[in-house]
């Protein structure tokens, strides 16, 4: 019979689980937690461990759950693994072949992901977050934010109309009234504060181009024909280091990720086998290595 201590065993995996996640989390986590027995399956514990490892597997898929609803699942999802296993055992399917391979691969990749760790663990140190922090976000320039405000025109023709009028002393906000689509408001046109990568292409390229005061020529989207106006900029306040903590881990780990990957690569004797049969025009898979995130 499964035994459940839910409240204690369910503060502590709420707690921490975020942080076995994935790699980059996991090398914040400064300590192991207890490794409590959470079930029990005919004598054979289920621990908090085999929840966490649970968690980094189904955790993206489960992430819309509540917590505890995340928790219950994911036990329940072990305690059903257990079941099944032990009888597998009883009827000797463990020495199945197939089982035996899966058994190989599944072993590969455990020794993978924990070395992966423990190598990463001696790139991302506290030593390395604060210089990163240092080069790339306090003598970095600030990141900056536009202010401009459009008019939407019905073509092409009309919104090179409308940039020649106020190149020609029109004042925009005569020219936005003049043009401004029935039924809107005066304050349609304003776009607001936004950062370039949060804005579409065709309106961030030449506004974060474009001096205050300026206005565009003839810019199409896919919403239609613009012209546009450049309020001004602002600096972004600089985040705090503990603010940016989790995202520095995440840049330190994948740059320093991949030229551990290339280097190891290179070290290795990689030969792939039946590359010309797997010719894009073969119809079958491309055998290529992936490059490491």
């Amino acid at each position: 019979m499964s035994v459940f201590r839910l409240p204690a065993i369910l503060a502590l995996f709420l707690a921490v689980s975020p942080a076995l996640a994935g790699i980059a989390p996991a090398l914040a986590q400064e300590a192991e937690p207890a490794d409590e027995v959470v079930a029990t399956v005919g004598g054979s514990p289920i621990r908090y461990s085999d929840l966490a490892m649970a968690d980094e597997e189904m955790g993206a898929a489960l992430a819309q759950l509540e917590p505890q609803v995340r928790f219950q699942y994911l036990l329940g999802m072990l305690v059903d693994r257990r079941v099944v296993a032990m009888e597998a055992r009883k009827k000797h399917v463990d020495d199945d072949p197939a089982v035996q391979r899966r058994q190989e691969y599944y072993g590969e990749k455990a020794l993978r992901d924990v070395y992966w760790v423990q190598l990463m663990q001696d790139k991302v140190t506290d030593g390395a977050i604060e210089a990163w922090y240092e080069k790339n976000i306090v003598a970095a320039p600030a990141e900056r934010e536009a202010h401009a405000r459009h008019i939407i025109a019905e073509s092409e023709r009309q919104a090179a109309k409308i940039a020649a009028e106020i190149k020609d002393g029109k004042s925009f906000d005569a020219a936005a009234e003049e043009y401004r689509a029935p039924g809107s408001s005066g304050d349609d046109g304003d776009l607001g504060w936004f950062r370039r990568e949060d804005m579409v292409p065709e309106i961030a390229e030449p506004v974060f181009s474009m001096k205050p005061g300026d206005v565009s020529g003839p810019v199409q989207t896919q919403f239609g024909w613009h012209v546009i106006q450049l309020v001004g900029f602002r600096d972004l306040p600089k985040p705090e280091l503990e603010e940016a903590h989790e995202e520095i881990v995440r840049r330190i780990a994948r740059d320093e990720g991949q030229k551990l990957m290339e280097k190891l690569r290179a070290d290795a004797k990689i030969e792939i086998i039946g590359a010309e049969s797997a010719a894009p025009s073969s119809g079958r898979p491309q055998l290529v290595l992936p490059a490491q995130e």
